[in-house]
């Protein structure tokens, strides 16, 4: 079972999915900043937030998932941004159910697996902390999650002790499935393994593939290799640059992401509306 919000107005859908431990939740602000007309979707990937808790994690059995409900939510092919995971997920979607989408945004997405082992050597001690966290009271895992450290600060300084990203990555841990974070620590091949076929998966994409990099001067998971992949395989590669924003981007400029994920939008419907009508069923492939 996939748990989704939608809002908005009921022009073009725009389907958003979260970063890894996240939730619909963090996607809040950025709804707020989008143009009236957009008919936007929250959803909690499995595992997070209220979505069921599969035990099966890979990047292939995410998207099938979201492809099944796709198939009985979305009016047809609808815009997907992803961050992060999210963005991995969303790829998997399009390359594997191309029916499910006109248009591809990936916040900052690492798209190797050799970028995923070298990230998990350096970051599973703090997903294995994580893992013993979830399901702890939501007050509990806020001043956890503040009391970590970055760089010469901690979360809470840097942020403050109540920024609504802290707040919603509580909630989000305390729903948590930890096999997940089980299963991208000790089984990274099996999760991520399915970004060897990135090129296919881009080169099956129904409209534009736009990586949206965060300022490498701030932090960023996405590097030249994916720009490159993505100018070499997609048939409508577009690369945007976000100067100033790290890599939680819609976590801490949602205004930023948002006036680019509307241009995006804009240009492809030029100037129409982009209502979609009746059900379509996304044929999958690997």
């Amino acid at each position: 079972m996939i748990n989704a919000r939608a809002g908005g107005g009921t022009g073009t859908e725009l389907v958003f999915l979260h970063g890894g431990s996240g939730s619909w939740q963090l996607g809040a602000e950025l709804f707020e900043q989008l143009p009236p007309a957009v008919s936007w979707w929250g959803v909690d990937l499995p595992g997070h937030g209220d979505s069921a808790w599969t035990g099966h994690y890979s990047l292939e059995n995410a998207a099938d998932e979201l492809a099944s409900w796709a198939a009985a939510n979305l009016a047809g092919p609808a815009w997907w941004y992803g961050h992060s995971y999210g963005g991995q997920v969303a790829l998997a979607l399009a390359g594997r159910h191309p029916d499910a989408v006109c248009g591809l945004v990936l916040g900052d997405t690492p798209l190797s697996l050799s970028a995923m082992l070298k990230l998990l050597k350096h970051s599973g001690i703090r997903m294995r902390r994580w893992q013993s966290w979830c399901g702890r009271p939501e007050s509990e895992l806020l001043a956890l999650l503040g009391a970590e450290p970055v760089g010469t600060q901690t979360a809470a300084e840097m942020l403050g002790a109540e920024h609504p990203y802290l707040r919603r990555m509580a909630a989000a841990l305390h729903r948590h499935d930890p096999a997940y974070l089980d299963a991208i620590v000790g089984r990274t091949r099996e999760v991520y393994g399915g970004l060897d076929y990135a090129a296919t998966w881009l080169s099956r994409v129904n409209g534009p593939v736009v990586l949206l990099r965060a300022d490498p001067a701030v932090f960023a998971l996405s590097d030249d290799s994916d720009e490159m992949l993505v100018r070499e395989n997609a048939r409508e590669g577009v690369i945007r640059l976000l100067p100033g924003v790290g890599h939680g981007l819609q976590n801490f400029a949602p205004t930023a992401v948002a006036d680019t994920l509307a241009e995006l939008m804009a240009v492809r419907h030029d100037g129409d509306s982009g209502v979609t009508s009746g059900k379509r069923r996304p044929t999958a492939h690997r």
